[in-house]
């Protein structure tokens, strides 16, 4: 038996990455042959109710510290991750530098590469020094796309074959005993939705592109006037921008925002919605496009990165520069309630392969190739 630790450091508010997280622990947990400690931060109790101990990590400063250690002293044995055999980590962390263990981690994209702007020179610095270092130092490497596989190989140098496309399905809250939960009904009670509402789950950073998307939605208006579109997030990144654009287009009483939502009321949200729409200019791989697929919501999505990978024939693919581009798709899908059916029945399709079980299988093929 392997002791495996598990480096998880996102947090709820992170969105993606911990949707991710949860995934990866979930997976995990279904190989019977290890056993798993989850490394975090001090602060970070998202872990804590696992059935898994957590062990607290020191900060990244410190980090770093065992990182000269661990090269400089061949014979230091207190480097960080000692106690396990091997670590896997979801999300990209300097604290794998501090390790003399092997270990795989998750690159989920070089967006720097496309958009330097949405970054600080310090933070394109900080990312091309973080992204190559583990590149490098890892026994393996996990991406969610062959598009992102490639931008690895292409940009950081590495060798194809220790890169492991491996898609993460959505968490397994999203099932049938879930959706029949007490909780959950709840949940669809606490919420009066719209009859008829367009629905993007995602965090106010820029490249999720929700100034355009409000411009289009402000465009479908003109053929739907009792439409809605409902967004999460926090008030934060570029939420001051979108919610004072939605006011110079006079569009406040048909733009709703929910802040961040726990899992039930997110997966209420999806099940009442007319579709979902993912304007983003980046994505490796879209969380939300899966968990539709699961839940069998119609998708209109940008045509952009891993995408197109992604979704196949089973959404409605738009240019998320063109305004008006995204306006007609999602018109288009409005309107058509058999090309809306047809697109769930495709998405329930492509999903059905995605399974816990299959992700643990990978998983457990990628761990034991690296010892």
């Amino acid at each position: 038996m392997s002791h495996v630790g598990i480096v998880a450091m996102s947090r709820p508010e992170l969105g993606g990455t911990f949707q991710y997280t949860l995934s990866m622990i979930d997976a995990l947990r279904r190989i019977r042959k290890n056993r798993y400690t989850i490394f975090t931060s001090t602060s970070n109790h998202s872990y804590d109710d696992f059935d898994i101990p957590v062990r607290r990590l020191p900060s990244a400063g410190r980090s770093m510290l065992e990182f000269v250690r661990a090269n400089w002293s061949a014979a230091h044995e207190g480097h960080l991750f000692s106690e396990v055999d091997k670590v896997i980590a979801p999300i990209y962390t300097t604290r794998l530098l501090g390790s003399r263990r092997p270990f795989l981690f998750t690159l989920h994209d070089l967006q720097e590469r496309y958009y330097p702007k949405n970054f600080t020179f310090a933070q394109r610095v900080w990312r091309g020094f973080v992204n190559n270092s583990l590149s490098h130092a890892a026994a393996g490497i996990i991406c969610e796309s062959k598009q992102v596989k490639a931008d690895i190989h292409n940009f950081i140098g590495v060798s194809e074959s220790k890169i492991t496309v491996i898609p993460a399905p959505p968490v397994s809250s999203f099932t049938p005993e879930h959706l029949e939960s007490k909780e959950f009904k709840q949940s669809l009670e606490r919420v009066a939705f719209p009859e008829q509402f367009v629905f993007y789950p995602a965090q106010f950073f820029p490249h999720k592109n929700h100034i355009r998307l409000v411009e289009a939605f402000s465009l479908v208006l003109r053929a739907y006037p009792d439409c809605r579109l409902l967004l999460t997030g926090q008030r934060k990144y570029d939420f001051g921008k979108v919610m004072a654009r939605v006011a110079e287009l006079g569009i406040q009483d048909r733009v709703t925002h929910l802040g961040y939502v726990d899992t039930n009321l997110l997966a209420a949200a999806y099940l009442r919605a007319t579709l979902i729409v993912i304007p983003t200019l980046f994505e490796s791989i879209s969380i939300p496009v899966y968990e539709a697929f699961r839940l069998g919501v119609p998708v209109c999505a940008s045509n952009v990165v891993a995408l197109p990978e992604q979704i196949g024939d089973a959404g409605l693919l738009f240019d998320p520069l063109s305004i008006e581009d995204m306006a007609e798709k999602i018109s288009l899908l409005l309107g058509d309630a058999n090309l809306r059916q047809e697109l769930s029945r495709r998405g329930t399709e492509r999903i059905r392969s995605l399974t816990a079980d299959a992700y643990s299988a990978q998983l457990e093929a990628a761990l034991d190739r690296i010892g």
